[in-house]
């Protein structure tokens, strides 16, 4: 596993590609798009986007102001959230 810190409030995040982000918003959109009413009100009445992917889920740092993870930065048993880890090597995508 691909574990970040936030360099501006220390908090843990699991690194995932772009790809894998963009992949989860689509499926969860999918989901969203079905339910009724009082569903989508559970999650806030707007559909998932990338931007969530791309901020720290404490302070909204963003996901290119993250270190690799080091021991000592995050407890044992505690639940961290996903951010985009932007390789240096990986293929760029043509737009």
């Amino acid at each position: 596993m691909n574990l970040r810190t936030c360099n501006r409030c220390g908090w843990v995040h699991m690194g995932v590609t772009r790809q894998f982000a963009e992949d989860a918003v689509a499926e969860f959109n999918t989901y969203f798009a079905a339910q009724v009413l009082s569903v989508r009100e559970m999650f806030g009445n707007k559909p998932a986007g990338i931007h969530e992917y791309e901020r720290c889920n404490r302070c909204g740092g963003p996901h290119t102001d993250m270190r690799d993870f080091t021991a000592g930065d995050c407890p044992d048993g505690c639940t961290i959230g996903p951010i985009i880890v932007e390789l240096p090597d990986a293929p760029k995508v043509n737009s």
